[in-house]
């Protein structure tokens, strides 16, 4: 199982409670293997991870889960 960070654990300098909301969601769904922009899953690359719709791209890799 993927988790999310507590979000009581982010600050955002200069930003808002809202900003720290979508950073924790953002980096859910990167660590889960989805685009964060709502494009669906992401495709494994040689440095990480790509979006083929938008051109997202991280150095972050998918986080594997084991299957019980």
């Amino acid at each position: 199982m993927i988790e999310r960070i507590d979000i009581s654990r982010i600050h955002v300098l200069g930003g808002t409670d809202d900003d720290a909301r979508r950073f924790v969601e953002s980096d859910f769904k990167i660590r889960s293997g989805l685009c964060p922009n709502g494009h669906g899953l992401l495709q494994e690359t040689d440095f990480g991870q790509a979006c083929e719709q938008c051109g997202f791209s991280t150095n972050k890799r998918a986080e594997k889960v084991a299957h019980q």
